[in-house]
C-alpha cells in the first residue's frame, strides 16, 4: 500500500506540531539511542512497511523489521532502529500507534479466516468499506496482511445494487426487465444485487439467479435461512456467486461458513482490539 512522503510527514506532525518539548527540556536529544518494538502477544504482523517510512523520515536507521503477514510469538522484535534520542522520541508514539492498530486488524483477520476455513476451506472472507472515515487505505493494508481482501474499495470499481437503488427504479421487477441493458452498459463489470430479509427473499433470489446476475448478497440473514436459499440456488444457477453479509464475527463465522455461501462479508476486522506492542528506547 502506497503512502506518500506528505502523508508520512502529516502523521509525524500530528504528534509533534512544533517540537518535542520534553526531550528538549531534558537536554538528551543528541545522545545515541536504540529503539525496539516488540509484541506482548502472538500476532500477525502488519504496518511495518509504513512504520519503516516513519522511522526513516524521523532520521532513524532501521536495523530489524518483520514483514507484514508474518506470524510471530510473544516477545519477538517487530521493528528496531538506531539514531539520536531526539529522533527516537519523535517517532515513538506515531510508530507504536501504526503497529498496534495495524497488527490488531491483521491478527483478527487471520483468526477469522482460519475459523472459516476450518469449516469450509473454499469460502472467501472479504471486508466491507465500512471503516472509520479517512483510514480506508490503512485499514485495507492491515486486513490484507491477515489474508482478507476487500469486498469493495469504493463506489467506482464495482457494481452492487441495494434496495436504496431499486426504490428509484420502482422495485426489483423493473430492474430485472432492464438487466440485459445494464450488462451492456458495463460489460467489464459484474452486477451484484443485495437482498434483505423479507417474506419473498427466496423468490427474489431465484428470480435474480435465473435472470443472470453475477452475484447475490444476503444482508443480516440467519445461517439456517441462508443454507436453505443456497441449496435452492445451486440447482437453478450454480454459477452465481453468493455473499453473506451483516454481523459476521468470530462468534458466528463458522456457522456462516457452513451455509454454502461463496463469500462472507464482514466489517468486524476494522473494529479489532489493537495489538499490545511494547517499546524500548535506550542509550547506546
Amino acid at each position: 500500500m502506497f503512502f506518500s512522503p506528505q502523508e508520512i510527514a502529516a502523521l509525524i506532525q500530528e504528534d509533534q506540531p512544533f517540537l518535542d518539548l520534553t526531550t528538549r527540556m531534558l537536554g538528551i536529544g543528541d545522545q545515541a539511542a536504540s529503539m525496539r518494538f516488540h509484541c506482548r502477544q502472538n500476532i500477525t504482523v502488519a504496518g511495518t512497511e509504513l512504520a519503516v517510512k516513519i522511522l526513516d523520515a524521523c532520521g532513524l536507521t532501521v536495523t530489524e523489521s518483520r514483514p507484514s503477514g508474518a506470524l510471530i510469538s510473544t516477545g519477538t522484535t517487530v521493528l528496531a532502529a538506531e539514531g539520536s534520542a531526539s529522533s527516537a522520541h519523535s517517532a515513538w508514539k506515531v510508530t507504536q500507534n501504526v503497529l498496534e492498530y495495524a497488527c490488531g486488524i491483521a491478527t483478527y483477520s487471520a483468526q477469522l479466516l482460519h475459523q472459516a476455513h476450518q469449516i469450509n476451506p473454499l469460502v472467501s472472507v472479504v471486508a466491507t468499506r465500512k471503516n472509520i472515515p479517512g483510514i480506508r487505505r490503512f485499514a485495507v493494508m492491515a486486513a490484507l496482511a491477515g489474508g482478507i481482501l476487500p469486498h469493495r474499495l469504493g463506489l467506482s470499481e464495482s457494481i452492487l445494487v441495494f434496495d436504496q437503488h431499486l426504490d428509484f427504479l420502482g422495485g426489483l421487477s423493473p430492474f430485472l426487465q432492464q438487466l440485459a441493458y445494464y450488462k451492456r452498459q458495463a460489460p467489464s463489470s459484474k452486477i451484484v444485487v443485495e437482498l434483505q430479509k423479507s417474506d419473498h427473499t427466496t423468490a427474489d433470489a431465484l428470480a435474480l439467479a435465473q435472470a443472470g446476475v453475477a452475484g447475490i448478497q444476503f444482508d443480516k440473514m440467519a445461517p439456517a435461512q441462508l443454507a436453505e436459499i443456497a441449496a435452492k440456488l445451486r440447482v437453478v444457477a450454480p454459477e452465481v456467486t453468493l455473499f453473506a453479509a451483516g454481523g459476521i464475527t468470530h462468534a458466528n463465522v463458522q456457522d456462516y461458513a457452513a451455509t454454502g455461501m461463496d463469500a462472507l462479508v464482514t466489517s468486524a476486522v476494522y473494529h479489532a482490539v489493537p495489538a499490545n506492542i511494547g517499546v524500548e528506547i535506550r542509550p547506546i
